[in-house]
């Protein structure tokens, strides 16, 4: 793990917040956070392979070659601002 990927969780868990203050709902902040991780991470790796406009299909989103830090980039904020979303679902039951 790097520092990279503990800023990352920081802005996911400031992304999830701006719905969840705004509206009350943290599982939209959630969505929200993880699709803007996932979109970022997919564009790194596909410039990471070459030029985007030459890819096959999903080539990029295969995560079994994605090196270690780029799925902890995109697993620590999807998996912190879940955590939160679950966390606030329970207490509000």
């Amino acid at each position: 793990m790097n520092r990279t990927n503990f800023e990352h969780l920081v802005l996911a868990l400031i992304l999830q917040a701006i719905p969840g203050f705004l509206w009350g709902d943290w599982i939209i902040g959630a969505i929200f956070a993880s699709a803007v991780f996932l979109g970022r991470e997919h564009a790194q790796r596909e410039y990471h392979i070459g030029d985007p406009s030459k890819l096959v299909g999903y080539e990029a989103l295969d995560f079994w070659n994605w090196k270690l830090d780029a799925l902890l980039d995109l697993f620590m904020p999807v998996a912190g601002v879940w955590s939160v979303a679950f966390l606030l679902w329970l207490q509000n039951r």
